[in-house]
């Protein structure tokens, strides 16, 4: 437990803007990434219950949906930006950038986390409010984590690395989990109690 405690402190140190590990778990990033994404998929299950709180079949579905696109679009979005990083960023390492990924996956599903109580009241308390809540708090974590990930990659650059060809690696990390993120959430719709935002995936975004 005293260790899991200080791992999740450890993320959150980072999250808030301090772009080394610690001494004790500097050599073990992959320790860190792990218990990032771990982390990550416990945040997600606690706010996709709480968006289906209107309907109990809901939220216990959402309980494993919600995890699912997050590590999905994670998965597919981290070989594309590692080749990015390759071609535009030659001498970052691969590891450092995916730890970045995982802090700020990490830093978007606590955002959610910490709204999840609100969002479960008003889901339970207002049919107009709640849905809102809950695209709002999806919005605010994305904007939260596209925050981290740039300062946290720009931050590891290695001397000599170009900073514009880390950016590009890192908004290819985004474009894809979005582009991937955007579908998953359609397939696995509804999410959201009363609520068709974001079920048309592509479509809904450029055909309406």
């Amino acid at each position: 437990m005293t260790h899991t405690m200080n791992l999740l402190g450890e993320l959150v140190e980072m999250m808030g803007g301090r772009h080394r590990p610690s001494e004790k778990l500097r050599s073990r990033p992959a320790q860190l990434a792990v218990g990032a994404a771990l982390a990550s998929l416990a945040f997600a299950a606690v706010w996709g219950l709480a968006a289906g709180a209107g309907q109990v079949s809901l939220a216990l579905q959402n309980v494993y949906k919600v995890p699912l696109v997050v590590l999905l679009s994670s998965l597919v979005a981290a070989p594309a930006g590692l080749l990015t990083l390759k071609l535009w960023a030659p001498g970052y390492e691969g590891r450092s950038m995916l730890l970045s990924f995982a802090v700020a996956t990490f830093s978007g599903t606590l955002v959610l986390a910490v709204v999840s109580p609100l969002l479960a009241l008003y889901f339970h308390s207002s049919a107009w409010a709640g849905p809102m809540l809950g695209v709002g708090s999806v919005v605010l974590a994305l904007l939260v984590a596209v925050v981290v990930f740039i300062r946290g990659s720009l931050a590891r650059i290695p001397e000599g690395v170009s900073k514009a060809g880390t950016l590009v690696a890192a908004l290819s990390f985004m474009a894809m989990q979005l582009a991937v993120m955007m579908q998953l959430i359609a397939l696995a719709a509804p999410i959201l109690t009363d609520s068709a935002l974001f079920t048309g995936g592509i479509d809904q975004v450029v055909v309406e």
